[in-house]
Order: C-alpha cells, then sequence, then structure tokens
C-alpha cells in the first residue's frame, strides 16, 4: 500500500542543500528540463547549450533555476539543474545570451556563433545569497537559496509536493505555525514542486496546507549542529481541488434552476401535484390555510404507505434519498435528532423531511429536529465560525409545530455562499441527545463544510443522508463520517464501514472511487 504522506526529519552536522522557490518568469519564457539521459540533439539553427553549475567548493548544484536571456529580444529559456549539475537548453544560433541562476543576475554574457549542429558546454559558479525574510502581520515570507545551508540557529526544510500520480506541484502554499511565537512561516512550491525555508530552533512547528490543516506537528530541538527536515506530501492540489468546488457550485446552479421544470415532467409526481401535494412550505408561505396543507400531507404519505406495502425499494424508484434512507434503516434510529439543512439549495428535498414525519412507520419512533440555513441572513464576510447562527430547534412530534419551525427557518434565511455551518448544527444536535440514540444530518452534497475545524468537538457517530449525489459525494461529509465513526447514505447505498479504513485505502461509492489520506477524502477516480 502506498503511504500519500512522508514526514522525515533528522540532524547531522552535514551540510545539505535546498531548493529555492520558482523566481517570477519573464514575459516571454520557454520552460525547458532537459538532463544528460534526454540525448536532446543540435540543429542547423539550434544550438545545444549544456551549463554546468558549481559552489565555491566545486560541488555541482542540482535542483537550480537557471535562465539563459537573449539580450536582443529578452526571450528566457528557463530550466533546473539534474542531479549532476547540469542542464540544456537548445537556443537559437548567431545571437548574445546572458546566463542567470538562482537569485543572481549576469553571471556570464556569451555568443553563440552562427555554426550548424553546433554544441558548447559552459561551467558556472553560483554564489547563493543568504535568505531573506519579510514579516507581514504574523506571517513570514523568505527566499532561500538553492545553495543555501543550515545553520546553528536555524533548520534547514525542504518540502516536495506531488500530485497522485506523484508530478510536481507548482504554486502549492505551506504553512509552518510555531503557535507559541504566534508566527506562521509560508512557503510556496515551484514548478517542481519544491520548497524551502529556514526555521528557527528550540519551537514545535505544525505543518499544513490550504485544505489540510496540521498534517504533522515536530519539535525541532535547540541546539547547535546543523540540521535539515525533508517533507514530501502527496495531495491532489489546490488548484485541482477548487476545481472541484467549482464545479460542484455550477451542478448545484444547474439543478436549482431545472428543479421546477422536473417536478413539471416527472410522472411519478403528476398525481401529487394534482391534488396540491407538493411543495407543502411554499404553500404555507403564499397562505394556504395549516389545516388544508395538514390534510393534504395526510393524504400524500397514505398513498405512500400503500405504494410501500406493495413495493419495499418505492423510495428508490422515485428517487428521494431522504425517505429512501430512513425507510431503510427505520429499525436502527428509532430515536434520533435529525439535522437538517434548509438553505435556499435545499428547497427540492423539504417535502421529503415533512413526509416522513407523517409516514410514521416505526411505533414509538421519537425524533427531534434541528433546522439550519447558515446564518440567518448575515453577510458571508461577518460569518463567524461556531458562531454563525441560524439554528432552530423543536423536540414537539406534532406534524403543525415541525411546519412552522421549517417555516421560520426558511424565511430566516437568504442562501449566501455554498459552505454551510453543518458542524455548528451537528453540536447544537449532540447537545440535544439526552434519551436519544442516533444523531442524523440531512445535507446537500452539493454544498461544502464552512466550519470543519469544529469537528474535533464531535464526538459521537453522525449519519449522513445526502441529496444529490449524482456527481460524485462530496468529501467533506465522508471525513465527518470516517471521523465520527459515523455513516454516509444515498438513494441506494448504505456506507458504514468508513472508520474501518486504512490510510491509503479506497472505497467505491456509486461511480465513483475515494481514497483516505490522514483522515480526508480525495476522488480519484470515475467507475
Amino acid at each position: 500500500m502506498k503511504h500519500l504522506i512522508l514526514l522525515s526529519c533528522f540532524f547531522s552536522p552535514t551540510l545539505f542543500f535546498a531548493q529555492k522557490n520558482n523566481p517570477t518568469p519573464q514575459p516571454d519564457t520557454t520552460r525547458e528540463h532537459w538532463h544528460r539521459g534526454d540525448k536532446v540533439e543540435p540543429t542547423k539553427t539550434l544550438a545545444l547549450l549544456k551549463i554546468t553549475v558549481y559552489d565555491l567548493a566545486r560541488r555541482k548544484i542540482p535542483d537550480l533555476d537557471v535562465r539563459v536571456l537573449q539580450t536582443k529580444t529578452g526571450k528566457v529559456w528557463q530550466g533546473y539543474t539534474g542531479n549532476f549539475g547540469e542542464v540544456y537548453f537548445l537556443v537559437p544560433n548567431d545571437n548574445e545570451y546572458r546566463i542567470d541562476a538562482g537569485n543572481e543576475t549576469g553571471i556570464e554574457t556569451f555568443r553563440e556563433p552562427k555554426d550548424s549542429y553546433l554544441r558548447d558546454a559552459i561551467s558556472i559558479t553560483h554564489l547563493a545569497t543568504k535568505f531573506t525574510e519579510e514579516i507581514r502581520n504574523d506571517s513570514v515570507f523568505q527566499t532561500v537559496s538553492v545553495a543555501q545551508t543550515p545553520t546553528r540557529e536555524r533548520v534547514l526544510l525542504q518540502a516536495k509536493i506531488l500530485d497522485l500520480d506523484d508530478k510536481p506541484l507548482d504554486g502549492e502554499v505551506l504553512y509552518f505555525t510555531d503557535a507559541k511565537a504566534n508566527k506562521v512561516y509560508v512557503a510556496v512550491t515551484n514548478a517542481r514542486g519544491r520548497a524551502a525555508l529556514m526555521l528557527p530552533k528550540g519551537a514545535s512547528y505544525c505543518f499544513s496546507t490550504q485544505f489540510y490543516p496540521k498534517l504533522k506537528c515536530y519539535d525541532i530541538p535547540n541546539h547547535d549542529m546543523a540540521g535539515e527536515m525533508t517533507i514530501t506530501f502527496n495531495t491532489i492540489g489546490t488548484k485541482a481541488l477548487l476545481k472541484r468546488k467549482a464545479e460542484r457550485e455550477r451542478k448545484a446552479f444547474i439543478r436549482d434552476s431545472l428543479y421546477r421544470e422536473q417536478r413539471l415532467l416527472d410522472s411519478l409526481n403528476q398525481l401529487n401535484r394534482k391534488n396540491d401535494e407538493i411543495a407543502f412550505l411554499h404553500q404555507l408561505s403564499f397562505g394556504a390555510p395549516m389545516d388544508t396543507i395538514k390534510k393534504r400531507i395526510e393524504q400524500r404519505s397514505a398513498r405512500e404507505r400503500e405504494a410501500l406495502a406493495h413495493d419495499p425499494i418505492y423510495f428508490e424508484k422515485t428517487r428521494e434519498a431522504v425517505k429512501a434512507t430512513l425507510y431503510r434503516m427505520r429499525e436502527h434510529w428509532k430515536h434520533k435528532v435529525i439535522v437538517t439543512d434548509l438553505t435556499g439549495s435545499m428547497s427540492p428535498y423539504m417535502d421529503q423531511v415533512v413526509l416522513w414525519h407523517a409516514l410514521q412507520l416505526v411505533q414509538g419512533e421519537e425524533n427531534q429536529y434541528i433546522f439550519f440555513n447558515d446564518g440567518d441572513a448575515t453577510p458571508d464576510s461577518k460569518k463567524i465560525v461556531g458562531q454563525t447562527g441560524g439554528l432552530y430547534f423543536t423536540e414537539q412530534a406534532d406534524m403543525e409545530k415541525l411546519l412552522q419551525t421549517m417555516q421560520e427557518t426558511a424565511r430566516a434565511g437568504n442562501g449566501g455562499d455554498g459552505p454551510e455551518n453543518d458542524l455548528e448544527a451537528l453540536l447544537l444536535g449532540l447537545s440535544k441527545m439526552k434519551g436519544l440514540d442516533q444523531l442524523v444530518l440531512i445535507a446537500d452534497n452539493y454544498s461544502d463544510v464552512r466550519d470543519m475545524e469544529l469537528l474535533i468537538g464531535l464526538k459521537v457517530p453522525v449519519h449522513i443522508v445526502l441529496c444529490g449525489t449524482a456527481d460524485g459525494v462530496n468529501e467533506d461529509y465522508l471525513e465527518i463520517a470516517y471521523k465520527t465513526k459515523g455513516s454516509i447514505h444515498t438513494i441506494e447505498q448504505d456506507i458504514d464501514d468508513l472508520a474501518q479504513l486504512a490510510d491509503g485505502a479506497t472505497i467505491t461509492i456509486g461511480r465513483y472511487q475515494y481514497r483516505v489520506s490522514r483522515g480526508k477524502f480525495i476522488q480519484v477516480s470515475r467507475i
């Protein structure tokens, strides 16, 4: 089994080399990355230029950023030295060039003659500038040369960030937090997935990325031996994760905009529409009498009881995830707190919550309900994790109180951004569980969870019913179920063995496979 994260730390009087962050490329830059094994050949008009880089001790420097600038046009060829300190470029002959390397410019200027099939070899010496440091608020940004060595006061950190196919990730932001000193050391990977920092000794640091907080925390002792720390981390990458989030938002928008049309075209709901037995909360909001709505709810639930008597998978066929799951789990979840997202995106699923309560398919079932709307119309910029609000609770089991509470929740919210305060609502649900056995979350699969840092406070299994899983399962909800030893439920699947997955293992849900990496899930393939 392949481990996705390798963290190693060692201290030695030996000197080591670090990787300099990628400098800002020139507007007209050609990236080349050829070494001795690539067998690149010159042409009639292109000279093959080999540049070998040494330090002052005549040791070859690997992984150094090297640029060749054409002085007349300003065009740049950029690459990185290989294990033997060399990099090759194909450049037009009969031109003048300047060599830059690392943070040095103008190391050497030369001219390639107008010869065909020309091979040229140049050796340069790179004089590394000591690292520089800029402090902005509590963040520390450094420029570290590839030839930087550890010092008596600082450990040299070298990080290598790769995707799941072991290809380097460019532009990944890495955070090393010293909580005691209230400082965060920030590094950004270059085109080869590498970054470097000089971290003060005698401190504890926690390594994080944008989507992976506190991957590992470790102590750096305060002694006078030169030390180096290396980190290798495989991840899907920030750009890919943001792309997936944007795609979920796009699909959620399409789903919401087509909802009314889909309901009109759904033959299974024609009778319900004819009898005004859909969109009960909307009817209530537009002035329909409570008694009339309750009567319509009972009429529809009576038909569904009859349908279930003849077909136990009736709800799977009508594609109703909430009712399908609650019906399958009816003997296991008799006494529960049901936490439900009632933001605007959940409009298509509100009827299912109402109707399940009306069906009363389990004698002696005891439920309490919490509804949340992500902050009662609070502007997104003012939402505070753990204090977002918009939470509404009812322990009364009658239909009228349930409808009133749902209506109050829906009216008070106005949508806002995609992420919702699921964990804040679940923690309230946890506090209401006295005498009850299960904590159930009904969530919009297209919405991310804004307050994942609160998950550490959730100490009971969470059973998550997901609405809208045709395009895969949102990894946030997989993580919640995994870390609480809970379960995930879709229209047709009940996944209750997530907590048994070892790090690096994969699981298939619907048409997609997911890999677990240090408690987080990554969608890796489609079947």
